[in-house]
């Protein structure tokens, strides 16, 4: 009998070509990261991308919404920033913009650090504290801003941003809040945020969990010490992806309001898992300013979440 080899070739040619597919992919994805100074963004420039947070409101206006985004290579200009900020969130988002309708920005310069926006009149009309929070927050997200100038026709903000942002995790809705904190020691901060969000709707820590230790050291690593309870072992086994969205949330609240603090540490007495293995990746050791905080492209499935 003979046997034709070329038809028993072709499951193996198959099989070899799936398995070098998936480990390009794999290359691939660790060669190019989003806004790092990788091998192929060096040699291909159009695949470098920069991450930038625009501040809307939630659907009521009362809190701030971080939507997160990827600014391809043609479009990393704090102009476009400016212009995504005044054009509002995706329509299927469930958020609102808080900018009056009409603002136009008038001039974008950055110039060593300070990114200076002049805006139409009509912005005065929506001048209320939030307003300016989200125009302020969103500035501070374009790469190596250091300060914000913000004026009217030329004329300077009366009112200027807190600086400060406390992340709590709204989880019907699967999404990070912000709210804003006139508190400027990030240890008065951290006690704000543990005396919990004040609405219902929002989750933080459980209310049990204390502070026992907030040191910043000379790596500006600030390390935050806090007691274990059994109510966030349960609660990290009842909600899993939910006690991990809590922790993003309670690492920005340090990581992009402080320029003085480089990365946090989260240590829970020691353990080194909040349930069955939660957010062991996210313990005991530096985490850095989150790339992404909230994901415009899936805000949507929970838009009309209540």
């Amino acid at each position: 009998m003979t046997t034709d080899t070329t038809t028993n070739r072709k499951p193996y040619r198959t099989i070899l070509l799936v398995v070098g597919a998936l480990v390009v992919g794999l290359v691939g994805r660790g060669l190019v990261t989003e806004g790092s100074d990788s091998i192929l963004v060096r040699w291909l420039p159009w695949l470098n991308r920069t991450s930038i947070t625009l501040f809307y409101g939630d659907a009521g206006g009362d809190y701030l919404v971080p939507v997160s985004r990827a600014v391809s290579h043609d479009d990393s200009q704090p102009e476009f920033l400016v212009q995504a900020l005044l054009d509002g969130p995706a329509p299927d988002a469930g958020l609102t913009s808080l900018i009056p309708d009409g603002t136009v920005a008038d001039s974008v310069v950055l110039d060593e650090g300070t990114l200076r926006v002049d805006l139409s009149g009509t912005y005065q009309l929506g001048a209320f504290a939030l307003t300016h929070e989200s125009l302020f927050q969103s500035m501070r997200s374009w790469p190596d801003v250091e300060e914000v100038e913000i004026t009217v026709d030329g004329v300077p903000l009366e009112i200027e941003s807190t600086g400060h942002l406390i992340y709590f995790y709204d989880e019907r809705r699967d999404m990070l809040i912000a709210r804003p904190t006139a508190l400027e020691r990030p240890g008065d901060v951290l006690a704000e945020y543990l005396a919990g969000p004040g609405d219902a709707q929002l989750t933080g820590l459980p209310s049990d969990i204390e502070s026992i230790g907030v040191e910043l050291g000379s790596n500006d690593l600030l390390t935050l010490e806090f007691t274990f309870r059994d109510s966030l072992r349960n609660y990290a086994i009842d909600h899993p992806d939910s006690v991990r969205r809590v922790l993003e949330g309670l690492i920005a609240t340090f990581t992009t309001g402080f320029p003085e603090i480089g990365g946090v540490l989260l240590d829970f007495e020691g353990h080194n898992a909040l349930g069955l293995g939660q957010c062991a990746n996210l313990l005991n050791t530096a985490q850095y300013q989150p790339e992404v905080l909230n994901d415009e492209r899936i805000l949507s499935r929970y838009a009309g979440a209540s």
